[in-house]
């Protein structure tokens, strides 16, 4: 039975992506656990089974919405022509920080998941980091071997673990962040991001490759 007090009319894609919305702002200010199918329907004016049809159940609509913010953030941090690999990268953290530090509730989940959690979002974690790995990749125009992933994977939570702690020490610039993030991947790679396109990077983790 329909909601009377419905008067707007969605096709199926509008109305879920409404309720998507709706579900957002719960998961953002509530845990998982205390998030409510029903609170959701009330303020989507739609009847609690009608969000059961588009998600059967909390899992699949914290996926959804996390997948949608993972989807936000990776748009966020997209590369844009005609800056600078330096410029992109700048851009991309502070896109990370920005993001990190609006997030609350279980939307961090995507950039920290909790125990309750983790295998409910370990894929798209997952997917969203090799993303970001190969942005790097081609930003610093590494050769995309096992041992340069492995650090730039390393270097991505040593940038999560920034953005907690930028929290935590507001007084902090973000554009002190930044610096510090950028100069661990230069630690981390040993790339100068700064040298022409021409002039080979470091050969310290080709070298590694070689010995292992």
């Amino acid at each position: 039975m329909s909601n009377s007090k419905d008067s707007v009319r969605l096709n199926p894609d509008e109305r879920r992506e409404q309720i998507l919305q709706v579900a957002t702002s719960h998961y953002a200010r509530a845990d998982h656990e205390a998030v409510s199918i029903q609170a959701i329907a009330k303020d989507a004016n739609v009847a609690r089974a009608l969000v059961y049809h588009y998600f059967p159940g909390k899992d699949a609509l914290l996926s959804a919405v996390l997948e949608r913010e993972a989807e936000k953030l990776l748009a966020a941090t997209a590369p844009l022509d005609g800056l600078s690999p330096r410029a992109n990268l700048e851009r991309a953290l502070g896109a990370y920080l920005d993001h990190f530090a609006s997030s609350t509730g279980r939307i961090r989940d995507l950039h920290v998941p909790r125990s309750t959690t983790a295998t409910l979002v370990s894929d798209l974690v997952a997917r969203n980091q090799a993303v970001q790995v190969g942005r790097v990749l081609d930003h610093l125009d590494l050769d995309d071997i096992p041992v340069t992933r492995v650090a730039i994977a390393a270097w991505l939570g040593l940038v999560t673990e920034a953005a907690r702690q930028a929290l935590i020490h507001p007084s902090i610039p973000r554009s002190e962040t930044v610096r510090l993030c950028m100069q661990a991947l230069r630690a981390v790679t040993g790339v100068n991001i700064d040298r022409s396109p021409k002039e080979p990077s470091s050969p310290r983790l080709q070298q590694q490759e070689t010995d292992t």
